[in-house]
Order: C-alpha cells, then structure tokens, then sequence
C-alpha cells in the first residue's frame, strides 16, 4: 500500500525501495543516456534488524519508502514507521505499534546521493500514501498507529518543508455489534480527475486485543481539494472523519458478504468515472457508469497462474489494461489482461 514506488520526472525516474536491512535505497534511470545511477542509502529504517538478518519472521516491510518528487525537483521519501513507538509520546489518533515515520529529502533537486531528514510530520505511521495534486500541494496520507487507529492525512503547499496537522479521515471506534472488535480500514488514496483526490477502501473487522485479518466489502468516495470536502461518487457530502455506519449507507460499492476482499489499487477515466479493483478469490475491476456502479467482474482467478498485485491503466472508459504478476508455464512473469468493453470480460 506504500506508493509511489517511483516517479518519472524531468526525463528521469527515481525508484525507492527497501534495501539491505530493510533501509530505504533510491536509485535513478536517466531515459536519455540510458544509464543508471545509485543505488544509494537515503536513510536508517528503525525497525531494520542489524548487523544480518537471519530469522526472517522477525523482518518488518512496513517501513518501506514511499517517494514523491517536488516542483523543485527534490525528492522526498517516507519511511521507517509500523505505528511508532508507545515511547514517542501519546497517539492521538490510535494505537502505537513499532518504528517510526521518517521523512527524507534529498539535499539538492535530482540528487540521490545525499540526504537529510526533515522532522516534520507525525511519527505514528505506516502505510505512506504521497498524492501530488496539478498545483503541487502534496498529500501525504497514512494510517495514524498500528491496526486500530484511524486514517489519516497531513497536507503541505510549501514542497514539503512544513505540513499542517494531521486530519482524520476513515474513523477507527469500537464496533457497534461487538465489544470485541473495532472498525478498521485499509485505505488507497489516489490523484483522481483534475483538483480531485480518490479514496477506496475496505472495512477491517479487528479483534481487540489480538489481530485477524478478515476484511470486507468495497468503498469509494472523493476530495475536492480547491475546497478540502469530500462527496460520495454521487456527489452527496461527507462529514469527516467517516464511521463504519456512514460507509455502509453512503460509501459503499459492494457488499461482498462474507466474502473477503483487500484493497487493490484504483485510477479514473477521462470523464472522472473511478475505476478499481479488489482482491477477492482473485482480483475483481468495477468502474462507476454515470449513474451507477457496474457488476464487479474478475479479471483473474486465484489459482489459476494469475495472482492479486496489480496495477492498470485506462485508455478509455471501456479500453483498460491491467498489468499483474502471473505464472506462466511454471515461471514467473509481468504480463497484459486487456479489456475491450469496459472491463466486463
């Protein structure tokens, strides 16, 4: 859910990964020269285990980096955080967990090579979301804590340098039907058209104490970043932060039952119309028509060589092309699912 992963900017894309020791590394693909510079060490992950890392069950990917590039050219990262620390202080947004939220900028624009860090933002985080809107304010988006806290987002109109306070936007609470379990999410956020931010998501039943993974369901629901409101696909508003009872009535796309989905990753058309997908048995596509929302559909089986991460790209509003990992002839492979007619087959 850390994302982007990389960014083309200026005839250079940037790629941030987790390198030895879980630390975030960057390198950069120069399009004209063709050739590769870096990688280089960005920063130190907390929860990275030193000097090797033997016992695997004991590695945390949840400090990836998440990268975005500036008007300026800097490029940022976040990374390094499971929730924080309970010595970091209180969470007023959840519960802490492990590492630390770190925020990285390179020292010049275009330079990997040297970094530094800007404190700056919250340390209770995981799951780094940067969306860059056209007037270059970016958003940075994440959940504030471990499993039970809510979801939240820290906007900056200065490239970074300073950022407003954090702004609740899915609510974790107490779960109506169970004094056992709380309403949680796992959220992607994304540019959608124009000014417009999207939000799809699914509902996270989690048991207090202890965690099990047992999601469901699928929402969707838009900001207006002119303004800071957020409206249903439908264009009803939306009063910050949103319940599980307001997602049920208003936000909701499918309600898969008992069925169990995870979030995929989500994109809109020419005509704003969200677009996403779900991993359920599979990965499933729905897009929104106008007026309503079309039957979701599966693109791949699970099981049948194709498995859930992807992503896609939108030609047009029945023209879509998705891009998923898949076996193919018992190896491993990156390969096109394409759709003529609007995602139905």
């Amino acid at each position: 859910m850390h994302h982007p992963a990389a960014e083309h900017f200026n005839g250079v894309t940037y790629v941030a990964y987790s390198g030895p020791h879980e630390d975030p590394h960057v390198a950069a693909y120069d399009h004209r020269t063709k050739t590769w510079q870096g990688p280089f060490k960005a920063g130190v992950n907390p929860m990275g285990k030193s000097p090797d890392q033997i016992d695997k069950r004991e590695l945390d990917n949840h400090g990836r980096p998440a990268l975005v590039v500036e008007r300026q050219g800097d490029i940022h990262l976040i990374f390094g955080g499971h929730g924080g620390e309970p010595s970091l202080g209180k969470n007023n947004f959840g519960t802490p967990g492990k590492g630390r939220f770190i925020h990285a900028v390179s020292e010049q624009p275009g330079d990997i090579s040297r970094w530094k860090i800007l404190d700056n933002v919250s340390p209770f985080g995981t799951y780094s979301q940067w969306v860059k809107t056209p007037n270059g304010d970016l958003y940075l988006f994440y959940r504030h804590g471990s499993h039970r806290s809510d979801w939240v987002y820290q906007k900056s109109t200065d490239d970074g340098r300073t950022f407003s306070s954090p702004v609740s936007v899915l609510k974790n609470k107490l779960s109506s039907y169970s004094l056992i379990t709380e309403d949680a999410w796992y959220a992607w956020f994304e540019n959608g058209k124009g000014d417009t931010i999207t939000a799809h998501y699914v509902y996270h039943a989690c048991a207090n104490p202890g965690h099990v993974r047992a999601d469901v369901n699928a929402y969707y629901m838009a900001m207006n970043t002119r303004d800071g409101s957020w409206a249903t696909v439908k264009g009803e508003p939306i009063k910050l932060p949103v319940t599980k009872e307001f997602a049920d009535k208003y936000t909701l796309v499918w309600d898969s039952g008992k069925e169990r989905t995870s979030h995929g990753t989500a994109r809109v058309d020419a005509d704003g119309n969200p677009h996403f997908t779900i991993r359920a048995k599979g990965l499933t596509y729905m897009r929104w028509l106008g007026d309503a929302w079309q039957k979701p559909t599966s693109i791949a089986v699970a099981g049948k060589g194709a498995v859930d991460e992807s992503d896609f790209i939108i030609d047009s509003p029945t023209k879509i092309r998705a891009l998923l990992n898949s076996t193919h002839e018992g190896t491993g492979e990156v390969g096109w699912w394409n759709s003529a007619d609007g995602g139905l087959t």
